[in-house]
């Protein structure tokens, strides 16, 4: 009886642990996921704001490196505009976000969206709808001669 009762005491115990553990790596896991998610997504947003991209004078045929500033935080019309014609796959692979999605725009401090000098809107990627994790990376820029905010948003 006594042997009985001990038993259940430790299988209980050690299941307590065992939860305990799985809980706490599963956590551990999803943290790491998350930091790794937001380190490329400021990476990626550093690029385009603070780098001119190579070859420096870059379009969407010739881009090795995407970077839209003409100087920091001040953004290249043209760039920007080469920036929408690239296909979401090159992006994600020059940006360094691998396989997560992206949503990128940016807007005047009034909130309406900013145009290209022929039209586009600067929009471009995925807006995530349907996503477990989301990461925002934003960044007061000037485009245009306007003080405006580029989001970007990694997502999986």
């Amino acid at each position: 009886m006594d042997f009985a009762a001990s038993m259940v005491i430790f299988s209980t115990a050690l299941l307590v642990v065992f939860f305990a553990w799985s809980y706490a790596t599963q956590q551990n896991q999803q943290q790491l996921s998350y930091n790794i998610m937001e380190n490329a997504a400021t990476s990626a947003s550093d690029s385009l704001v603070r780098h001119p991209g190579l070859p420096e004078d870059w379009n969407e045929t010739t881009v090795l490196s995407i970077g839209l500033a003409a100087s920091e935080n001040v953004i290249n019309e043209s760039k920007a505009e080469s920036f929408l014609k690239i296909d979401d796959y090159t992006i994600k692979k020059l940006l360094g976000i691998g396989n997560y999605d992206f949503y990128f725009e940016i807007r005047y401090d009034n909130g309406s969206l900013a145009f290209t000098p022929s039209g586009q809107a600067l929009q471009k990627g995925m807006y995530p709808t349907t996503a477990s994790v989301i990461i925002p990376a934003e960044r007061h820029v000037i485009y245009m001669d306007r003080i405006a905010n580029m989001m970007l948003l990694v997502w999986s």
